[in-house]
């Protein structure tokens, strides 16, 4: 197969491949991190909004790892912003209870713009498309869980 053609069971193009494995570690990582913090939280609204926000990254992530097929060699070529966010969720879910959902929040955004970075850089435009449409449902997740968070006066600042 050619780098400039698509499988036809709708995967990436193998030149997207290691975009596609960030944007997966990205989201893979969101999800699991905000699932742990519906966990950790007790207020039932920020137990609902996390669980939200969690279900549309582990959505993302599965419909990649379909896409995806089998895990790849680790070559070492991972770009910095897919792990810089998983560290930034790994330090976020070990600080106080107090502080967590606010660092969540913010690691999640910065999740996203870094996800729709990469997938700006992605030459499978219609693979683009449809993972654009899972950003921007987390878009307004995110949107509608900073919103219900603020009248519940849940945030800090």
């Amino acid at each position: 197969m050619k780098t400039s053609e698509a499988k036809d069971d709708g995967s990436p193009l193998i030149s997207d491949a290691c975009l596609v494995w960030d944007i997966f570690s990205i989201s893979y990582d969101g999800g699991y991190a905000n699932a742990k913090v519906q966990g950790r939280v007790a207020n039932t609204v920020e137990q609902h909004v996390f669980q939200m926000v969690a279900n549309q990254y582990l959505a993302l992530s599965e419909k990649l790892l379909v896409c995806l097929g089998e895990l790849p060699k680790d070559s070492g070529s991972m770009n910095p912003e897919a792990g810089y966010i998983g560290k930034a969720y790994l330090h976020a879910i070990k600080a106080s209870d107090k502080n967590l959902p606010n660092r969540i929040m913010s690691i999640n955004r910065q999740a996203l713009k870094r996800i729709k970075r990469l997938v700006t850089k992605l030459k499978d435009r219609l693979f683009a498309l449809r993972i654009s449409e899972f950003l921007a449902s987390i878009q307004m997740t995110l949107d509608q869980v900073s919103h219900r968070r603020q009248q519940a006066g849940l945030v800090c600042g």
